[in-house]
């Protein structure tokens, strides 16, 4: 799976199927230490690029990324969170 996630419009001829939203986070671990967002952007690009897949498409542009740190209920105490959402539009180039 190799579609093109980018947050501009860098193809000229193509053909709209639809925009796409998805979610991906990374929680802080007792041994792997403080949330990573480069974890969570790289696992909401991945869905993004799976969605694009699904719907037939060959890119994803007009990307935009959004990021949240939250915090969750740990095991003894409570964990810093870094939420990363992203919307875009599936195309089909000609």
């Amino acid at each position: 799976m190799n579609k093109k996630i980018s947050t501009g419009r860098v193809f000229d001829s193509f053909e709209v199927i639809d925009t796409i939203f998805a979610i991906d986070s990374h929680k802080e671990g007792f041994w792997s230490g403080a949330a990573d967002p480069n974890k969570a952007f790289e696992g909401v690009k991945h869905a993004l690029q799976k969605k694009c897949e699904q719907l037939g498409g060959d890119a994803v542009q007009d990307c935009l990324f959004e990021y949240r740190v939250a915090i969750a209920d740990g095991l003894l105490s409570k964990k810093q969170v870094m939420e990363i959402f992203a919307y875009g539009t599936v195309v089909k180039l000609k």
